[in-house]
């Protein structure tokens, strides 16, 4: 298996696709990066609104992971929540915001991820 942003939810990625593409994520949501591009570089007025059924909180994936949920469907639970993220956060950024270079390689990143899932998922 492999090591990667998936490992918070204690799965192992199944594709090499997928494995790889995780692992550059990792990369770019370590702590740091978070902190410098999620954090310093946001004006206190920035805000993303949320729904409460979009957070993904890890009591939530222990609770789906005892009951019948596949660790495929964790993952892909993972993506979604997590790219859609990221876009909402774009959707606050002007084009010369500090993070909008990060942001858009997340962006890119999830997308990749995306064709990788749907080339085995229905």
């Amino acid at each position: 298996g492999c090591t990667g942003v998936l490992a918070v939810l204690g799965l192992e990625a199944a594709a090499p696709g997928e494995c790889e593409l995780t692992r550059l994520l990792q990369d770019k949501l370590q702590y740091e990066m978070r902190l410098q591009y999620m954090k310093h570089y946001f004006p206190i007025d920035y805000t993303v609104q949320v729904q409460y059924e979009e957070v993904l909180r890890p009591s939530n994936i222990t609770r789906l992971r005892n009951g019948t949920v596949s660790e495929a469907a964790l993952r892909y639970l993972w993506f979604h929540v997590s790219s859609q993220a990221v876009l909402r956060i774009r959707g606050v950024l002007p084009e010369k915001h500090p993070s909008w270079k990060y942001t858009q390689e997340l962006c890119q990143l999830f997308d990749a991820l995306g064709e990788e899932y749907s080339k085995y998922r229905q």
